[in-house]
């Protein structure tokens, strides 16, 4: 919109200036000269480009990548596993066993010497399966000492309560839940070397009714040839 002003001045001149002393000049007020000055002018009205602010987005959280796998960098002559047995060993291939069950000289600082497991070593980033039906009774993620990343899958078993116990896995490659039902084969996490460890390794258990048992006789009971 345009808004047009009128300004009006009245300004007062004298018709003859008065000189000082005694030359001065009379004149009365009627003889000036009434000018009167007129302005005109506009304001212009300022026109903006309309703009509106957003916020940047979040950045996206990070992304645990697990380290480059190394799979079954190592094999061995130790076990045969059947793709088809309802009960499978934790690797697909038999895999080197540096560490059995039962008492031995504690390898480490902080490790026991009494194994309830056995270490199994076919090389940081090889995929660990499960090895039978059920369901995931713990899920630690993150490296605690002790187990460090590691997991527990609770199964039933000719009648049998059964649970199996995977752990120093890879920071960032577990694939699974607590409460989580889960098939024989699927993918639990990668071999690595978190907790209290002296290399990159699995540690596999059996326990049978809560009382770890040697997992090597028993799982070379149950998995078919």
């Amino acid at each position: 919109m345009t808004f047009v002003g009128l300004l009006a001045v009245t300004v007062a001149i004298p018709a003859a200036a008065a000189p000082s002393g005694d030359g001065a000049l009379l004149f009365s007020a009627d003889d000036t000269v009434t000018q009167t000055l007129v302005a005109t002018g506009s304001i212009a009205s300022v026109l903006r480009d309309g703009y509106s602010v957003t916020e940047a987005p979040p950045p996206p959280p990070p992304v645990v990548v697990p380290a480059t796998s190394n799979a079954f960098a190592r094999t061995a002559d130790t076990f045969t596993n059947n793709p088809l047995s309802p009960i499978q060993w934790p690797f697909t291939t038999g895999v080197p066993i540096s560490d059995g069950f039962g008492p031995r000289s504690a390898p480490c600082g902080g490790c026991s010497s009494y194994h309830k497991g056995m270490d199994m070593n076919p090389g940081q980033g090889t995929p660990i399966q499960v090895v039978a039906d059920g369901v995931v009774t713990v899920a630690q993620a993150t490296d605690g000492g002790g187990l460090g990343v590691y997991a527990e899958i609770e199964h039933v078993i000719d009648g049998q309560r059964i649970t199996s116990v995977y752990g120093h896995m890879l920071e960032g490659s577990l694939q699974l839940t607590e409460g989580q039902v889960v098939t024989v084969g699927q993918q639990v996490g990668n071999v690595g070397n978190t907790g209290t460890s002296t290399g990159a390794h699995l540690h596999f258990e059996i326990h049978l009714d809560g009382t770890p048992i040697d997992p090597f006789p028993w799982m070379t009971s149950h998995v078919l040839p």
